[in-house]
């Protein structure tokens, strides 16, 4: 873990459009704001869902999909030796599921992976249809401490920041592909009042550092909003991007805010987890009975 004298960790999000299906032109991209991170002395850098492949894959997903390992991949885990990195993409298990998945590259190598658990499969959605469903919320430990990865939907389920929390995160990276709705008069459509009220509140509750990225861009009829930002464990506003352009935006978050966020509220150590369990098991088991 990063143990510098000011506990402060300088952070890239890029905002980006992708290219649907094109992975060499959307890994030549990455490749361009990673080396504009790098020289801003950014520690780690985080990439929209499925930012190397697009969203509206559908059928054109069992032709992007990739192993882990995957050469394409080498020039994105050399980069990782200088920043860390987090981008989304189709992923090929060794079951020959597909897996809407996002990485973690530190120091060369993969050091942690998150795999969407909720698929949303409703109205314009359609993921349960391409995608297998991860299994699992675990923070994970890298250079500069302990972090945890969520996908677009599951941050709308408070039980999988609640999660990652509970096992050590205290930044949760959000990599997502939101879509507009209900668009006003003014240049915010309704549903992103929600989303940016779940990433404060997600913040709040977990007295955690929450950063956010989302895509831009049109696919298929499809308007992605962008709005990325990062909020700080009391549910300030660190840095945030505009609306409906690329961005990348740079910002220090300082973990000492966090040390004293948890110390003036003790939300994480006051969980009663066993009547969480207890109370889960048996709804749980109520379900069966229906």
């Amino acid at each position: 873990m990063n143990q510098n004298k000011n506990q402060k960790l300088k952070i890239s999000i890029v905002q980006t459009d992708a290219v649907l299906a094109d992975i060499d032109k959307n890994i030549a991209k990455h490749i361009e704001e990673i080396e504009k991170a790098i020289t801003q002395n950014a520690d780690i850098i985080l990439f929209p869902e499925l930012s190397i492949t697009g969203y509206s894959l559908k059928d054109a997903v069992y032709d992007v999909a990739l192993v882990d390992d995957d050469s394409k991949l080498d020039p994105l885990k050399k980069l990782s030796e200088k920043i860390s990195i987090i981008f989304g993409m189709a992923e090929l298990d060794k079951r020959f599921e597909i897996n809407n998945t996002m990485m973690f590259f530190e120091d060369g190598i993969l050091k942690s992976k998150h795999r969407k658990v909720y698929l949303p499969t409703y109205g314009l959605f359609e993921e349960k249809r391409y995608f297998s469903a991860g299994n699992r919320f675990r923070a994970f430990n890298s250079k500069f401490g302990r972090f945890g990865i969520l996908i677009c939907e599951d941050m709308w389920h408070p039980t999988s920041g609640v999660i990652l929390a509970q096992d050590g995160a205290s930044i949760i990276f959000v990599g997502a592909a939101g879509i507009a709705r209900g668009i006003n008069d003014d240049i915010k459509p309704e549903n992103v009042r929600v989303w940016e009220a779940i990433n404060r509140s997600l913040a709040i509750s977990t007295t955690s550092y929450l950063v956010f990225a989302n895509r831009i861009g049109t696919e298929d009829g499809l308007m992605f909003w962008g709005g990325s930002e990062i909020i700080d464990p009391s549910g300030n506003t660190v840095a945030k991007a505009g609306y409906h352009k690329e961005a990348h935006l740079t910002a220090s978050i300082d973990m000492l805010k966090l040390k004293h966020a948890r110390i003036n509220t003790t939300l994480l150590g006051d969980e009663k987890i066993d009547i969480v369990i207890d109370e889960l098991t048996r709804i749980k088991q109520m379900r069966k009975e229906y």
